[in-house]
């Protein structure tokens, strides 16, 4: 019997309910082999469980990830020499650089400038009326301006390099000559702001300090670019997710604005409901290793799907049901083990502080369309393309 080998993502992803094919995987065929769009076939792990295994168990590598001949997920390849694409003991060296300017209370301290913003955005939303994109309007220039901030990256440079970031991370494999020439603009102006910070004398941003480290000037550019997309490209695309699933059965939306209390949980259940991802994570196998019962073979790419994982019921009671009270909620969509997010409290006080401001200033915001008709955006990091509110 031929072995089944599937195209992700699936022809029907891209849409608010994840596709069929994820809960036949969980219940039939929790490790399978999939190709993914840049034609490798690797194997993809769906349930919990399994998919925690291969986020934390240092047998999978993600400094495998980036080997001349390594699997892709998508058209652009991944940076080496950054967080993302490295192992221990390098990637703790490269981690503990910047811990503590992402540590929780230095974290902390940006709430009140981000809550300061989040207001100041939604202002713009009631002044845009039922013309308001919240995409436009709060989901990108928030998180940008923040990394920005920490970062030390000129703000008027966002529409460049958010059109180079678009291009990047797309998922349509026709378009790899422009991927791969956004990718090239977006390291070269890294590249270009790595040197002036190299020449200026010091001052108080996040690349500033990179650039007293022991990196390398090629390692200062990587480190930074990962720094700015992860830092803006996510949160831009969670923002509008959230936004939209709460608006898609207003009563859940009503209940946030009568319970502002329940935004630190509501933030915690969007984590697990959304999908930031149609693919997930990939690694590579350093050894042979089972699971679920398959044997998985030194140097197989290996696919952790979390966006499954946060719908297995075995982890979750009524998974497919957004329950903002949800507790306990050990989803997985932060990361777990040595790659948990390095930003993950910062992208925390930027959900947080957006969906109180918004619910708070707009109890009767609605979509201004069916949720069904609002476009998605085939990238790696995926997410509404628009989302249409009336302010009410």
């Amino acid at each position: 019997m031929t072995e089944e080998v599937l195209d992700i993502p699936f022809a029907d992803a891209f849409s608010f309910d994840p596709s069929p094919t994820w809960e036949r995987l969980r219940d039939e065929a929790p490790v399978i082999r999939v190709r993914t769009l840049a034609g490798a076939v690797v194997w993809l792990v769906t349930r919990y469980d399994d998919v925690k295994l291969v986020l934390a168990d240092p047998r999978f590598s993600r400094a495998g990830v980036v080997a001349e001949d390594a699997p892709r997920v998508g058209v652009s390849k991944p940076l080496p020499g950054t967080l993302p694409t490295t192992d221990p003991p390098e990637h703790t060296r490269l981690r503990k650089l910047v811990s503590g300017a992402f540590a929780h209370r230095r974290i902390e301290l940006t709430r009140p400038w981000v809550r300061e913003l989040a207001d100041g955005l939604a202002e713009d939303v009631a002044r845009a009326g039922d013309h308001a994109d919240l995409r436009q309007l709060v989901a990108l220039p928030l998180p940008i301006q923040v990394i920005c901030t920490l970062l030390g990256v000129p703000y008027e440079d966002r529409e460049t390099f958010r059109g180079w970031t678009e291009l990047a991370y797309s998922m349509e494999m026709s378009e790899q000559v422009r991927v791969e020439a956004a990718m090239t603009s977006l390291l070269d102006y890294m590249a270009g702001l790595v040197a002036a910070k190299l020449r200026a004398p010091a001052s108080e941003d996040l690349l500033d300090d990179l650039c007293r480290t022991d990196l390398t000037e090629s390692e200062l550019v990587a480190f930074g670019l990962n720094l700015l997309v992860a830092g803006h490209e996510t949160s831009a695309n969670q923002i509008t997710s959230f936004v939209a699933t709460l608006l898609r059965d207003p009563a859940h939306w009503d209940r946030l604005a009568r319970r502002p209390d329940l935004v630190p949980s509501a933030v915690e259940e969007l984590l697990r409901f959304t999908r930031l991802s149609e693919v997930g994570q990939l690694r590579v196998a350093l050894e042979d290793v089972e699971i679920a019962g398959v044997a998985i073979r030194a140097g197989e790419g290996v696919m952790a799907s979390i966006g499954s994982a946060n719908r297995d019921p075995r982890a979750f009671p009524n998974p497919d049901e957004l329950d903002l009270e949800r507790t306990p909620n050990q989803h997985l969509a932060l990361g777990v083990g040595a790659h948990f997010c390095l930003g993950a409290q910062l992208a925390r006080i930027e959900l947080q502080e957006t969906l109180w401001a918004l619910s708070t200033r707009f109890p009767r915001l609605r979509l201004a369309k069916p949720a069904e008709e609002l476009p998605w955006r085939r990238v790696l990091v995926s997410g509404l393309s628009e989302l249409p509110v009336l302010p009410g």
